[in-house]
Parts: structure tokens; C-alpha cells; sequence
């Protein structure tokens, strides 16, 4: 269930193969004007409860990971399937049309039994899905092969899936952090387009059926489709990026079904699923500093 990925490292040295600096100035009236009015997306903040506690190791260097699985019912349920519909979704083209609703939490340290510091992460889930997985071994398997992954992919480290435990005397390893949790409805891109395997409920998520503007301090955003209606081509991020920021401080990062734009803790780190499957092979990538415009064109596979 590995997933490809590619980086696109915004960077002078390699620009040209992976960004083009661009000098005319085609800003459009209609991206400007929301950009005067911003809109944010409801959300909550919840605490959730302990589950159970999964200690596995990082590879190369063996270090120890704790990971809570807790619970809550803000975070939807998957729909309820048998062993043999989850065997045949995995044994078909598109293993990806069953999705995982979570909560990948932030990683920090806390010390073990011994009282050595090891790195813990909190993944939030449905109550219901979690009685499921607890009596099933395959759901379980499932579960924690598609939580390892989540984690390997949104923080960018390896975890030895070989090597892990369910710890029999501990629900979970220090204080279980909050969540905040968006208020939104799960809905797919189109009949053709392939669902990511996990879908994050996650604070300011975008959406490929309308225009969505979003402010993380000092980074606005917005994702949309072209065309805008019938069949989609290719999805469009647009971000203004702050006139200070330079180039090889930034660092942009396109999976199938997910972007990330980072910048050495200069402003928020933007991540965000993406509700359609791109092709990473072809993401074309412009910045245009006459208006600190950065377009992310990702075509659509179908």
C-alpha cells in the first residue's frame, strides 16, 4: 500500500527543472478580491480519549516511537464493510476507494517506562471503528499499516512496520493532546477519481468543487478546478507568498493526493489533502515575483 511521491525543493540551484520565475503580471480581479475578505472554515477543538498504545521502532537508527490510538466521536466512522469486501478492496486496482477517516496529532517527546525520551504521536478515530479493529486481527493489520504510512508520509521518517507492539498494561504514553477537528462532510471529486487511503479530518482542508481561500498567518491560498465544470483537467493552488520569503528557504512537496508547502518555520506550514489524484510526474510549479504569486498546476488522473 506504498505510495509515490516527489518533491519539488523551491530552490535557485534547481530551478529550472522544477520552477520558473516568471515576469509578466496577470493577477486576476477575482483572486484579489477574496483575498480582502478571507474566510475560514468551522472547527472544533476536541480532547480525546485513550484507546490503546502501539510501540514500534524508526528505520535506520532503531529509535522507539510510541503512537496513541484515541478516540472521539468527532472524527466520522468508515463505512462498515466485512473481512471480505476489505480483502477484495485490497486485492483490487483501486485499493484506495476505502478510506480511513483520522487524526495524524503533532509528534513530541515523553519519557517510556525506563525514563529515556522517545517520540509520541496521538492519531484520533471513531469510537465505532475502533471496537471494530480491536476484536478483528485483519481490520487491525489494516489500521495500523495505513496509520504508519499517514505518519512516514505527513512527517517525513521511515517506521519499521515489522517491529511493532500493543502494549498490554498502558492505553497510552503522557497527556493526550487536543485535536482541532474541521465541521465539514466527507464528499468525493468525481465518480472517476480515486479517494486517498487516509483521509485526515484536519483544520482548513481545501475543496476542488469551489473557490476556498484560507490565511495561516501570512500565507492565503486558495485550490481550484479547471475547468469549472464537467470533467476536471487539473487542480490549481495559488498562494501569495510573503515578499521576504526567499526561494531557498522554501520547499514545496506534491504526493498523489496531498501538497505541502513549508518554509523553515518563516509562516505555517500549509498541508492539505488534495480530493482528486494528480500526476506527480507533470506538476508545473511558477513563482511570479512581480505579485508573490506561487501557481501549483497539478493535472488530474483519470
Amino acid at each position: 500500500m506504498s505510495k509515490k511521491s516527489i518533491t519539488l525543493d523551491i530552490d535557485p540551484t534547481i530551478m529550472e527543472r522544477n520552477m520558473k520565475i516568471i515576469k509578466d503580471n496577470p493577477v486576476e480581479e477575482e483572486f484579489n478580491k477574496l483575498l480582502a475578505s478571507v474566510e475560514t472554515t468551522p472547527s472544533k477543538l476536541v480532547k480525546p480519549r485513550p484507546g490503546f498504545c502501539v510501540k514500534t521502532y524508526t528505520k535506520p537508527d532503531n529509535k522507539k516511537v510510541f503512537v496513541n490510538i484515541c478516540l472521539t466521536e468527532a472524527i466520522p466512522c468508515p463505512r462498515d464493510i466485512t473481512n471480505n469486501e476489505l480483502m477484495q478492496i485490497l486485492s483490487s486496482d483501486d485499493p484506495s476507494s476505502y478510506r480511513v477517516p483520522m487524526s495524524l496529532g503533532e509528534g513530541r517527546t515523553e519519557q517510556d517506562k525506563s525514563g529515556a525520551p522517545a517520540t509520541v504521536y496521538d492519531v484520533a478515530i471513531n469510537p465505532e471503528f475502533f471496537k471494530k479493529i480491536e476484536k478483528d486481527d485483519l481490520f487491525q493489520t489494516f489500521f495500523l499499516t495505513v496509520v504508519f504510512e499517514g505518519l512516514q508520509d505527513k512527517y517525513q521518517f521511515e517506521i519499521d512496520i515489522t517491529k511493532y507492539t500493543i502494549l498490554k498494561h498502558r492505553k497510552s504514553i503522557g497527556t493526550l493532546q487536543s485535536h482541532r477537528i474541521q465541521i465539514r462532510d466527507i464528499k468525493t471529486c468525481e465518480e472517476k477519481t480515486r479517494s486517498p487511503l487516509i483521509e485526515e479530518i484536519q483544520d482548513k482542508p481545501a475543496k476542488v468543487t469551489e473557490v476556498n481561500v484560507t490565511k495561516k498567518k501570512e500565507i492565503v491560498y486558495r485550490l481550484r478546478r479547471e475547468p469549472p465544470t464537467g470533467e476536471i483537467e487539473y487542480l490549481l493552488a495559488e498562494f501569495r507568498i510573503p515578499a521576504s520569503m526567499e526561494l531557498k528557504d522554501m520547499k514545496l512537496e506534491v504526493g498523489e493526493d496531498r501538497l505541502v508547502l513549508d518554509s523553515k518555520g518563516a509562516f505555517d506550514v500549509v498541508d492539505f489533502f488534495l480530493p482528486c489524484s494528480v500526476d506527480q510526474d507533470v506538476i508545473d510549479a511558477k513563482l511570479n515575483r512581480n505579485n508573490d504569486m506561487l501557481l501549483v498546476k497539478m493535472p488530474v488522473i483519470h
